[in-house]
């Protein structure tokens, strides 16, 4: 399945399809994004975003998510799986 993936991006909000077989982080590289991105893993949280709306999959073994991140809907891209339509906000200087 194939879910609308709204990104928010140095200033630019762009569509891109998003997956459920990719990680999100995946998917905007796919579109030419060029999002934050380090360990790949869901451990070091350079690619944290707020998530605006809709839902991911995140599997307990790679979520490396501070509780206050979970509480206040912050996620790894490189880590969330699509399973909705998706906003995000992904914080990063032109």
């Amino acid at each position: 399945e194939t879910f609308r993936l709204k990104v928010h991006i140095g200033g630019v909000t762009t569509e891109v399809p998003a997956k459920a077989t990719e990680t999100v982080l995946v998917a905007m590289e796919r579109a030419n994004l060029a999002p934050p991105s380090q360990c790949r893993s869901g451990e070091c949280g350079f690619c944290r975003s707020r998530l605006v709306s809709g839902d991911v999959y995140i599997s307990p073994e790679s979520d490396g998510r501070r509780a206050a991140d979970k509480q206040f809907g912050y996620i790894h891209p490189c880590s969330s799986y699509p399973i909705t339509d998706l906003e995000i906000s992904v914080p990063r200087e032109r």
